[in-house]
């Protein structure tokens, strides 16, 4: 039988398949980690710039949220003042009935835009009423009451009106009913049938309406009321004022939400407040036109979403490459709701996706050129080309283990050669995604880091004040540091800016900084509001605030009487203290409530000074 023959494969023949084959597998493995790193890198990058926009994006919602319920805050203060006014009035009812006057139509003389006090009637028997003509002589005194609030929120305050059960309605406003009455005549309005009046005369508190746009043409409008009793205790009316929300509201939705994001406000009834101009007028029965759409029609989400998202104060989620973020105006039940597509921050995550593609095209590239070369040189290089791909399958290995500082062997000027600088040039652009991705994360830290920096002062704003607050919680769980919390708020920041511009009011405003962070070196002072700052005095700033605040009035005092100083730069502030008790306050907010009151009472005594 004969012998069976293997068949002879020569030598340089077997060296150049195991070349081949080792090329093939080396540039098939580096590019599965090129692949397996890049994409890493990729997803990496992706979960952290989505995480950074969210907590960036709930911090300026949570800041407008808790800006614009200061707001409504403020307003409501003047409509307490005003009810409390007109209830001290009633002590000396019949007194300022006989001194009281008839209150006619602004003469044709006056100009539109000044305030005039005007009268409707419920109809023509309220007009011959006796009840009806002493209620005219008692609130005929409102005027000296009502004009300084309204010139001071001029552009805020668009009517204050006065709602009787008896049937007028005394206002004091720049577009009066009754101015284009002719003389003789009457204005006849049943607002004892309007939502305002209703909800004032069975409510206590202050009391709001939706939002309208009123039937002068306005804007976009809100009424604020509060029910007033007699001497005796019985509700006899409803103080009102309506204030303008078009400003305000602008405020609140200014968000930079990027390319295909948007702002909103929705309203406890889940619809958006819009600005669709309508023809709209007030219905005899008291109610308005409004001025809301559904907010499933106009912020991507389903009507249970928006339920859910209603139910709770502060929130952020993600839904269909959007993220969206929400926190709510308790004052008067709205919630600010913001969304911002992904796309917006992953703009650097796609020149990575680039990156991997133009090495991949590269990888193949290669490894079909070292394939032609070896095939076509196979019999003359065989013998030579065994050690070079040694070194090469060595320095691949390296650099597969993660060494990407190592660079490949370049032995000769030829195939393998080429191969090798095409894995350190491989190798160097896989370095530079990495550097890339270092770079980014730096950036990311800078913005943090500016996020919580007012853009007008430099020092820490509400989104800092905010986290501080939330460290003192947590270390009152134990054994808390003794702190106090100072409240400084500026006196006539919105003259200085009706008067001589926005900009004269940011003077303004950092000149206020300045002093604060002079005098209370040692503590953070926030600035939480418009012109609002907050600190927080630990330690021997804490042990001095009595000598401290001498000094911040004494500072402002000094800059009152500076002859060289231009009028803004004049400021006045007024301060209030109150310091953590831990038999008393229960919380970081407690204390604060206290410090503002204190602010507030103090910011009464200076306007009685002035006055004197």
């Amino acid at each position: 039988m004969p012998e069976s023959k293997t068949e002879r494969l020569p030598i340089r023949k077997r060296v150049v398949r195991a070349v081949l084959l080792t090329a093939v597998i080396a540039m098939l493995s580096m590019l599965g980690v090129s692949l397996i790193v890049m994409f890493s890198i990729k997803n990496d990058s992706e979960r952290m710039l989505t995480s950074q926009l969210k907590q960036n994006l709930q911090g300026i919602v949570v800041q407008k949220a808790a800006l614009t319920n200061v707001r409504f805050e403020n307003f409501e203060t003047y409509i307490t003042f005003l009810a409390d006014y007109i209830e001290n009035m009633y002590k000396s009812r019949d007194k300022l009935v006989a001194s009281g006057k008839t209150i006619d139509p602004p003469l044709k003389s006056t100009p539109k835009d000044a305030f005039a006090m005007s009268t409707l009637y419920v109809d023509k028997s309220t007009v011959q009423s006796a009840e009806a003509r002493n209620d005219i002589f008692f609130f005929s005194h409102l005027e000296e009451v009502m004009s300084p609030i309204a010139r001071e929120n001029e552009g805020l305050i668009d009517t204050m009106y006065v709602g009787t059960r008896s049937g007028v309605l005394p206002a004091y406003d720049k577009w009066s009913y009754i101015s284009a009455v002719p003389a003789g005549e009457y204005a006849y309005y049943d607002h004892r049938a309007s939502e305002w009046f209703k909800k004032g005369m069975s409510r206590s508190g202050i009391i709001y309406t939706g939002v309208y746009e009123d039937s002068q043409g306005r804007g976009l409008t809100i009424t604020i009321g509060k029910g007033y009793n007699d001497a005796s205790g019985v509700r006899q009316g409803v103080a009102c004022a309506d204030f303008n929300l078009r400003q305000l509201y602008d405020e609140m939705i200014a968000i930079d939400a990027g390319k295909g994001g948007s702002a909103f406000a929705v309203t406890s009834d889940g619809e958006v407040i819009s600005y669709q101009k309508r023809n709209m007028s007030i219905s005899k029965d008291g109610s308005f036109t409004p001025v809301n759409r559904s907010a499933d029609d106009s912020t991507g989400l389903t009507k249970d979403e928006i339920r859910n998202l209603l139910s709770s104060d502060v929130g952020v989620f993600e839904k269909n490459e959007v993220i969206y973020a929400h926190a709510k105006v308790k004052r008067v039940g709205w919630t600010l709701l913001v969304r911002v597509p992904k796309s917006v921050v992953l703009n650097d995550v796609a020149y990575i996706d680039k990156l991997i593609r133009i090495s991949v095209v590269a990888t193949f590239a290669a490894l079909l050129a070292l394939i032609v070369v070896v095939s076509v040189m196979a019999e003359r290089v065989a013998a030579t080309i065994t050690k070079p791909m040694e070194q090469l399958g060595a320095d691949i290995k390296i650099i597969g283990e993660g060494n990407l500082d190592h660079k490949a062997t370049i032995v000769r000027n030829d195939e393998v050669g080429d191969v090798a600088a095409q894995l350190n040039e491989m190798v160097d652009k896989l370095s530079s995604a990495i550097s890339s991705l270092a770079d980014s994360e730096k950036r990311n830290q800078v913005m943090q880091e500016l996020a919580t920096r007012d853009a007008l002062t430099g020092i820490r704003n509400k989104l800092a004040y905010d986290r501080e607050v939330q460290e003192i919680r947590w270390a009152m769980d134990g054994s808390p540091e003794p702190f106090g919390i100072a409240v400084i708020d500026m006196n006539f920041l919105k003259r200085v800016n009706d008067i001589y511009g926005h900009e004269q009011g940011n003077i303004a405003i950092r000149k206020l900084c300045d002093v604060t962070t002079q005098v209370f070196s040692n503590s953070p002072v926030y600035r939480v509001g418009g012109d609002e700052f907050v600190v927080i005095l630990k330690g021997v700033d804490l042990e001095n605030v009595d000598s401290l605040i001498e000094q911040f009035n004494a500072k402002l005092g000094s800059l009152k009487k500076d002859e060289h100083l231009e009028p803004w730069e004049k400021i006045s502030a007024a301060i209030g203290f109150a310091a953590f008790d831990p038999a008393t306050d229960a919380s970081v907010e407690n204390v604060f409530k206290r410090a503002d009151r204190a602010m507030y009472a103090r910011k009464k005594q200076m306007k009685g000074v002035r006055e004197d």
